[in-house]
């Protein structure tokens, strides 16, 4: 059986972010895994990125899968960094595509506590459409495709983007399980990312001892529909190896 990549998506989207770069893992078995409540997961109890970690590797346990290749886009970063502080030895590779191993500092965690306050008394509309545009470096020249994402939120429940805030929000610094990680690491980070500044990029990869960085200009927090081919082909380099 091929080696297996498991995908896992951002908050605010689903595992459909992942289609335009397909090519890029045509030889791997390849697992999506769903945040709870976006796509077709459904919408449990409030949960953190430790517990969700540890129910993914359940459910690889369960589907027969031993050691994988993780690959997070954003909060899906955060998530695979956990899963690797639970299982190292499990872990082939990691790539962290617009994500970073550090704990939000406080400021940052009260926008997140207002943001769950708002969407709790106003619904998620004011987020969704706030949000998704501000992920693109250029979204002017975007927007049938900025329009469907918007629309794609508007699918998921406040639930999911409640729950899904407050894991971010309190979520641990792995730094020491980065640095620790023994298996190769690709790291993408967009020039013009608010989200995930590439400040965040260039200091955490010192931390690992083998690690690609990317950084790509003109490029904000969505590189799949920002830069697909060169991401594509990044991918198709980092793996070669394997």
């Amino acid at each position: 059986m091929n080696q297996t990549v498991v995908l896992i998506h951002g908050y605010g989207f689903d595992r459909r972010i992942w289609s335009p770069l397909e090519i890029a893992f045509d030889r791997f078995r390849v697992v999506h895994l769903s945040l709870p409540g976006f796509g077709s997961s459904p919408e449990p109890e409030p949960y953190t990125i430790q517990s969700l970690a540890s129910q993914y590797w359940s459910q690889l346990d369960a589907e027969a899968v031993d050691v994988v290749h993780l690959v997070g886009h954003s909060m899906g970063g955060y998530v695979c960094m956990e899963m690797a502080a639970q299982q190292p030895e499990r872990i082939l590779s990691l790539g962290l595509i617009h994500s970073h191993v550090f704990k939000d500092p406080e400021e940052k965690q009260q926008q997140r506590s207002t943001t769950m306050k708002d969407v709790e008394e106003e619904g998620r509309g004011f987020l969704v459409n706030k949000m998704i545009p501000s992920l693109f470096a250029d979204p002017s020249g975007l927007k049938q495709l900025i329009d469907v994402l918007i629309a794609r939120g508007m699918e998921y429940g406040d639930t999911a983007w409640i729950n899904g805030t407050r894991a971010i929000r309190d979520r641990k610094d792995h730094t020491e399980t980065l640095r620790n990680i023994i298996a190769p690491v690709l790291m993408v980070m967009g020039e013009k990312d608010n989200a995930v500044p590439s400040a965040l990029g260039y200091k955490q990869a010192g931390l690992s001892a083998q690690t690609k960085l990317c950084v790509y200009p003109d490029v904000g927090h969505m590189a799949m529909y920002e830069n697909t081919s060169r991401l594509i082909c990044d991918l198709l380099t980092f793996y070669e190896a394997f």
